[in-house]
């Protein structure tokens, strides 16, 4: 039996088809945007059940914030001396609290990376989702370096690893030097987010970041310059080569290549 459709109702069919696509398009990006804008939190993942090994990394996801470095303080405990590499994604924030991360994992002896976490069971829209993140010991799931980013505050962060590492397929960011201070928000009064940019710089916080730069192993001058193409409300995207040569990273991922180091079963 053959069934046909006069014209009003196939332009009705076409409409409501855009119509479902446009929503879940905004719906999808409005949830990309939601995360981004989460405060950044650590979360010891895991590849599998390690048994008899796997591989392990701590995920640093979302907006770096003030409390940012007290919640990594508090995983480090749990880990006991373990050292998996710290893996970011993460749009920036607050730069103060970015440093203290930075020197965190320097102490520790951590390694860094960009990478970006998908945990096991959680949909692609919301790849850590809260309800999979283990209340007690590593949650699972896999972590892929290509296509992750690591923009404004969130390279001074990554600058503490001992090794820091990103694959040639994933981005660094940077932004203009500037004063970073927050003048309408009083949420945060004298914390400086490089999200929130003055195109006037100030010799005391260029001396400020040179020192940590200096500290950590990274060409300040090579950094400063590349903040220098930057648009004064965009990012200038760090080639691969000039991450390597200013030291912003000191390997590259090939496109097989992953972040995590290997830990026994027993370890977890």
């Amino acid at each position: 039996m053959s069934i046909r459709l006069n014209s009003l109702a196939v332009v009705c069919v076409v409409i409501s088809a855009i119509l479902l696509i446009a929503i879940g398009n905004t719906a999808a990006a409005a949830a990309q945007q939601s995360l981004e804008a989460r405060p950044m939190d650590f979360v010891l993942v895991h590849n599998h059940s390690c048994l008899p090994a796997c591989i392990q990394w701590i995920s640093a996801e979302g907006k770096i914030t003030a409390e940012s470095p007290k919640s990594l303080n508090k995983l480090l405990k749990r880990l006991k001396g373990r050292k998996p590499p710290v893996v970011f994604q993460s749009m920036g924030g607050d730069v103060d609290a970015a440093l203290s991360i930075g020197r965190i994992i320097r102490a520790a002896g951590l390694e860094t990376a960009v990478g970006r976490t998908q945990l096991e069971g959680c949909p692609m829209v919301q790849p850590r989702c809260p309800e999979k993140i283990a209340k007690a010991g590593p949650s699972t799931g896999e972590v892929h370096s290509g296509g992750a980013y690591c923009f404004s505050a969130c390279p001074f962060a990554l600058a503490g690893g001992a090794v820091r590492a990103a694959a040639v397929n994933s981005s660094i960011g940077v932004h203009q030097i500037t004063n970073g201070l927050l003048v309408t928000s009083l949420a945060n009064p004298g914390h400086r987010n490089l999200d929130e940019i003055s195109t006037d710089p100030s010799p005391a916080l260029n001396e400020y970041l040179s020192s940590y730069l200096d500290e950590m192993g990274v060409n300040h001058q090579a950094v400063f310059a590349m903040m220098g193409l930057a648009t004064p409300q965009g990012l200038y995207y760090v080639r691969n080569a000039e991450a390597l040569t200013s030291g912003i990273i000191t390997k590259t991922f090939s496109y097989n290549d992953e972040p995590g180091n290997v830990f026994s079963g027993s370890d977890d």
